[in-house]
């Protein structure tokens, strides 16, 4: 499930394909064949599943394993039949030809009308899949399936179909359905790290390439979504290991080179990452994110005019991209958002104690006697929150600016004092933030800040994971917060959705956890227009 071709933001099909076909690509551990692996590291004896028959096996080829790995399951689980010629030509790689012509059957064939029907359905998806057909191969294997519900390489195999056509959501069932059946299956946890790291939830991807190689340590596939997913999390000193071993295995796999000059960037050795970055971004003249963090480590190195002529070339490639934006026009200033044509993220009315937002179709009560501030109080309390949570990031200088471009601030709303009371500091502040370039979800939004947190010291925590919860009949989810000050500690709590492409968030302080939950009741008078999303 691996290629030779770069990752970048951008993904097509034909990229996908290669990943999943593996083409042309040689098992890259003839110096470490599967007869290696760790006995201590592999926990779970795949010969606990059943020997394979024609429509498993088939399946599992269909689905585009990693070379050494079949070739380790299968003499595991053994089989109940021997390929013959027409079986073997379906699959035209050397590699996995010379696997299928070296198997010895364990056990007898035992028929099955059903199985044997489901068989000659998955061949058929399997040519349309072979001709990018993927609707009619979609139409096969569930009627495939329909035969053989039970088959965890056939749930498999669909999910790859559905990869395939970018279906990431009904992909993702799929495969877990596969891992429900065969939970031991390292390529169904590998299958699922890639679609993750596709969708850029790399928290996701990182678990789930981590449980492949614990269950085989050599997944060629999940070392690579593993390194990816490390370093599009920027977790730059464990990325590192991680990436040298993948290279390793995988030398021309030039994704990886980018991979290490960003990680090489991270922690601090510039002049290792423009050597890498130099070197993949004339391998891939065409990526990106290469020539962006190339300009990045080159602008560390003082060398502005080079540095911009990659910040420009990232930007006519990938013009939306607001981060290589901010970097090749640093003192370009955000447009004002009412100089937007047509509806606005801002388009909202304040009317006693009611917040109604029209672009968004909500209404929101929130606490009576409350001050709305203005928008440019709620920008400086983020730029405040943006500067305590600072890693020192080289790109960082970057990104502050993409996000302050792509973010609207909805609604801030303060409770007032009496007299010469204190300040309660209890604020409900409603945000949106844009997501044409980064689509993301709001559990792994909220879980990529709580790992940002954990880097930046004491100055904010996130209290526990995302919890999931249902608040005007959106899907909300939630992340505890702590915030510590000179002044003391505060409570916080971010509410995020997703609608019309936005994230958009409900970030509630307090001074304690009564307080603030008394102020997580109010969130429960959100309305949404149905219809509205």
């Amino acid at each position: 499930m691996i290629s030779s071709f770069p990752m970048s933001k951008s993904l097509t099909t034909a990229f996908l394909l290669s990943i999943l076909t593996v083409v042309g690509l040689k098992s890259s551990f003839a110096r470490s064949p599967w007869t290696s692996v760790d006995a201590a590291k592999q926990s779970v004896i795949q010969a606990n599943e059943p020997p394979f028959d024609k429509l498993e096996l088939f399946a599992f080829f269909a689905a585009g394993p990693v070379n050494s790995y079949s070739a380790y399951l299968i003499q595991q689980r053994g089989t109940d039949f021997t390929p013959d010629g027409d079986f073997i030509s379906y699959f035209p790689i050397p590699e996995k030809q010379n696997i299928l012509r070296n198997v010895k059957p364990r056990v007898a064939h035992t028929p099955s009308p059903d199985r044997d029907r489901a068989l000659e359905l998955v061949r058929k998806a399997y040519d349309a899949q072979r001709n990018r057909q993927f609707v009619s191969a979609g139409e096969s294997y569930q009627q495939a399936l329909q035969l053989a519900p039970n088959s965890a390489t056939l749930h498999l195999a669909y999910a790859s179909n559905l990869l395939l056509s970018h279906n990431y959501p009904s992909a993702e069932e799929q495969m877990r359905q596969s891992i429900k059946l065969w939970a031991t299956n390292a390529e169904a946890h590998a299958m699922l790290a890639l679609s993750m790291t596709l969708q850029r939830r790399n928290a996701e991807a990182e678990l789930e390439s981590q449980e492949a190689l614990r269950i085989y340590p050599q997944h060629i596939s999940a070392q690579f979504t593993l390194a990816h997913a490390l370093t599009n999390e920027r977790k730059y000193k464990e990325a590192l290991p991680v990436i040298r071993e993948a290279r390793a295995a995988l030398p021309n796999m030039t994704a990886l080179t980018k991979f290490l000059g960003i990680a090489l960037l991270g922690t601090g050795n510039t002049d290792a990452a423009i050597e890498q970055l130099s070197s993949y971004v004339k391998l891939a003249p065409d990526d990106a994110e290469g020539h962006y963090y190339f300009g990045v480590a080159l602008r560390l190195k003082g060398n502005s005019g080079d540095a911009q002529a990659q910040f420009l070339e990232a930007v006519r490639l990938q013009p939306s991209d607001p981060q290589y934006e901010a970097a090749a026009h640093p003192d370009k200033e955000a447009a004002a958002p009412n100089s937007t044509l047509g509806p606005k993220p801002e388009d909202g009315v304040v009317s006693g104690n009611s917040y109604t937002n029209r672009f968004f179709g909500f209404t929101y009560q929130f606490p009576l006697g409350w001050s709305v501030l203005s928008a440019e109080s709620a920008r400086a309390v983020t730029e405040i929150g943006g500067n305590l949570i600072s890693t020192g990031d080289p790109t960082e200088e970057d990104l502050k600016k993409a996000v302050k471009a792509e973010s609207h601030q909805l609604l801030f709303v303060m409770e007032g004092r009496a007299g010469n009371q204190p300040m309660a500091m209890k604020t409900v502040m409603v945000s949106a933030l844009e997501m044409q370039t980064a689509p993301t979800t709001p559990e792994s939004y909220l879980k990529a800040l709580g790992w940002r947190f954990s880097q930046t010291g004491k100055a904010m925590e996130a209290s526990g994971s995302p919890e999931g919860c249902s608040i005007g009949g959106q899907t909300f989810w939630k992340q505890s917060l702590l915030v510590r000050t000179a002044t003391g500690t505060s409570f916080g709590a971010e509410f995020v959705t997703t609608d019309r492409r936005y994230l958009l968030t409900f970030l509630l302080a307090a001074p304690d956890p009564k307080t603030l939950g008394d102020l997580e009741k109010s969130l429960y008078s959100i309305h949404f227009v149905q219809g509205s999303t």
